[in-house]
């Protein structure tokens, strides 16, 4: 397709906005000590409803047209948007599995395997009994499915941000400690059971005629049938276990055509990064599951190889992603919303006050029941409740697919970026005592704890891995 020279220049014009802004935004809050993430939210809002739209509607409108009706044609700056915030949520989620390098040691088993499992079984437990007795059902979108809404608000409530928690964990000098070591991999786990989660919520929202072309439509099991959820569980594990046979480590016993297809990736480590991140995402879309879920696993699998040519390859995609599409992702996240006409003060404030009491409170108790001493306990709950940047991957798909309202799709950001914030703030302050620092830092059973940790170097750190240089980006 051959573009105008005037939308060209539209589209140019608005990336190049949107990523100054974001950008800008990230820098502000790296230095006033909050997550980049927060400040590329907060350059999408200046560029979005809430402030451009007030200020000066024509110029709002010509930067970011409104979605045409059914039927109506779409301008190509919502098409180039559209794709770069689709591969800013990917590129975002490989960042984060890529995270997932050797984290569980046999010594922390108990403690990961109690929070992982109190972290997640409280907050849904919480929330489901909630549900009984309040009416959500003002807060769905346009899909109208009840039951994909309920599945989202509990996923927000159980979700921890790896990402996020890993910036904390950096800025604070903790990235190498017990501590870290326990929260990540609590988020590891959490995370891949709520991601297949949000695969059934957005199942059952498109398996109507038409809605996807993926096998469990084709195969016609009903959305809300426990054959549907089977399928998604079953259909999750033969993704990871099938994406670490194919584009696992080169070189790797595997049969002559394992051989074949890891010869090709010697060729050029990058293309063939890029291409597992697309293939594994399909896969994953083509078996039901949510993209994003593939986008993970890609990155989990890609994670164990660490030699020199692909682990050069996986920085080169990930400074890309930094640089352009993630804070662009963020951005026309921030774009999308409005904090003035969307804020419903009820909601924003329960869903904040009972979603941290209760993911804290679960983290708390299977922390405590470890045998944790009561400072890790508290600081493990504590690092677990941010939500960040998978919070709003949840609360930013489920509002695309319509099982959230723009009412309820403000609140969850709020909740992710206050939870996110809230959770640095508090383990700082904790740091401040010498007798818990020490604690935090040490290792469970030693004789002697390493001295009390220092602030790493904001310019030395990264909102998604620890990469050299990098701007943060969740």
């Amino acid at each position: 397709m051959n573009l105008a020279s005037l939308d060209i220049f539209h589209i140019i014009v608005t990336l190049s906005a949107i990523l100054a802004c974001a950008h800008l935004g990230g820098f502000a809050a790296a230095r006033a000590g909050l997550p980049p993430m927060v400040g590329e939210l907060g350059g999408g809002l200046l560029l979005g409803a809430t402030v451009l739209e007030r200020i000066w509607p024509e110029g709002h409108a010509w930067l970011l047209p409104a979605a045409p009706g059914a039927g109506a044609p779409v301008p190509p700056v919502l098409t180039t948007l559209g794709f770069c915030s689709t591969i800013g949520l990917l590129l975002l989620l490989f960042v984060g599995g890529l995270q997932l390098r050797r984290l569980l040691t046999r010594d922390d088993t108990a403690a990961v395997g109690w929070i992982a499992a109190t972290g997640v079984i409280v907050p849904v437990a919480a929330g489901l009994l909630l549900l009984e007795f309040v009416d959500v059902g003002r807060y769905a979108g346009s899909a109208g499915h009840l039951a994909a809404l309920r599945i989202v608000l509990l996923i927000e409530l159980a979700i921890t941000s790896i990402p996020v928690i890993t910036r904390i964990f950096l800025d604070l000098g903790l990235m190498h400690t017990r501590l870290a070591r326990i929260v990540l991999s609590v988020a590891v786990i959490e995370d891949v059971l709520l991601y297949v989660a949000l695969s059934i919520a957005l199942g059952m929202v498109q398996a109507r005629p038409g809605g996807d072309a993926s096998i469990p439509h084709f195969l016609g099991l009903a959305p809300d049938s426990g054959a549907f959820i089977a399928w998604h569980v079953a259909a999750s594990l033969a993704l990871l276990a099938a994406a670490a046979w194919g584009f696992g480590k080169p070189g790797a016993s595997g049969g002559a055509v394992r051989g074949a297809i890891h010869a090709v990736a010697q060729r050029s480590p990058l293309a063939w990064l890029l291409t597992s991140i697309l293939v594994i995402t399909g896969v994953a879309m083509l078996l039901g599951l949510a993209p994003m879920f593939g986008a993970l696993v890609a990155g989990i699998v890609a994670s164990n190889n660490t030699e020199p040519p692909f682990a050069k390859a996986q920085q080169q995609v990930e400074s890309v992603g930094l640089a352009f599409f993630i804070p662009i992702y963020f951005a026309l996240i921030g774009a999308s919303l409005d904090l003035i006409g969307d804020f419903d003060w009820v909601l924003t404030a329960g869903i904040l006050v009972f979603g941290s009491l209760v993911k804290y409170g679960g983290a708390l108790a299977g922390g405590v029941i470890a045998g944790e001493p009561r400072a890790m306990a508290n600081a493990l709950a504590i690092s677990v409740n941010a939500r960040g940047g998978p919070g709003l991957v949840v609360a930013s798909t489920a509002f695309a697919a319509g099982i959230i309202n723009p009412a309820a799709y403000t609140s969850l950001v709020v909740l992710a970026i206050a939870t996110s914030v809230g959770a640095g703030l508090v383990l700082a302050r904790m740091l401040r005592s010498n007798a818990i620092a020490a604690e935090l830092a040490g290792e469970r059973g030693r004789g002697c704890a390493p001295s009390a940790p220092q602030p790493a170097d904001a310019a030395g750190t990264s909102g998604g891995t620890p990469v050299p240089a990098q701007p943060g980006a969740a």
